[in-house]
């Protein structure tokens, strides 16, 4: 693997030397480029190839949310991992920020260890988004919150997630929530007439975000689900793989990394 690259970001240079320091000692890497602010940290980022950004939320000229804006809407950057370093540890505020973009979250202050956890976190989110997934025609997903069963269009699915439109909000689903899910697809084998069943798969809920819709009583919600390799059953796995080759070969459409 390749030395990774960092733009640490924030108005004061003890924390940027101090973050400094601490990559240095973890990854044993020199490329660690520095920002006091947001502006500054735009200027590095076109000029510089980063891996990861490691930024302040409160600074002066341009603060840590409107640069992860520009950063979430560039196609180039839109992918960078984006690690927020905060003193605000309420709960509503980290949810927000990771609504709006943010990769991971550390609360100052906050030990080497604890940094160096987020940058291998928000790695392996990265290496995820670049599974190839593959775009579904309108199969059925149900999902079991609690006691509660709820069903969504497939929109898309990896080995390591699944996007489901569709699905009406309800105060039981929430973001990081743990679900049950069964996928009804074709059968990627031809053993079954029309339709086999995926249960036993687990997802975590990591993304929640409205459906862009004009009607004002719309409780319709996209969300993204997170299927960790290690915890599956070897034959769900099984399944799951096999309707992944089965696309693969099959389906014409692969959406892009994202």
């Amino acid at each position: 693997m390749k030395k990774l690259s960092f733009l640490v970001v924030d108005d004061s240079a003890t924390i940027r030397d101090l973050v400094r320091q601490s990559l240095k000692l973890i990854f044993g890497t020199s490329d660690i480029f520095m920002a006091e602010d947001g502006r500054v940290a735009l200027q590095v980022l076109g000029e510089e190839e980063i891996d990861i950004i490691i930024s302040d939320w409160n600074m002066p000229n341009m603060n840590g949310e409107e640069l992860l804006y520009q950063v979430r809407n560039d196609p180039k950057l839109a992918a960078t991992p984006f690690i927020m370093m905060t003193t605000n540890a309420g709960r509503d505020f980290i949810i927000m920020a990771i609504q709006l973009g943010v990769t991971q979250y550390i609360v100052k202050p906050f030990s080497v260890n604890e940094l160096e956890t987020k940058i291998r976190a928000s790695i392996n989110i990265l290496n995820r988004r670049r599974e190839k997934r593959y775009a579904m025609p309108a199969h059925v997903a149900s999902l079991q919150v609690g006691q509660k069963v709820f069903s969504g269009q497939l929109i898309d699915l990896s080995r390591t997630g699944a996007a489901i439109a569709g699905v009406r909000f309800d105060p039981v689903i929430g973001l990081f929530k743990v679900c049950e899910v069964e996928l009804k697809l074709l059968d990627p084998n031809g053993l079954e007439s029309d339709t086999s069943l995926i249960s036993g798969l687990f997802g975590r809920i990591v993304r929640l975000e409205a459906e862009d819709t004009f009607h004002p009583t719309s409780l319709a919600y996209h969300m993204a689900l997170y299927f960790h390799p290690g915890t599956m059953e070897r034959d769900v796995e099984r399944k799951l793989n096999n309707l992944i080759k089965w696309l693969a070969g099959k389906a014409p459409d692969v959406i892009a990394e994202s």
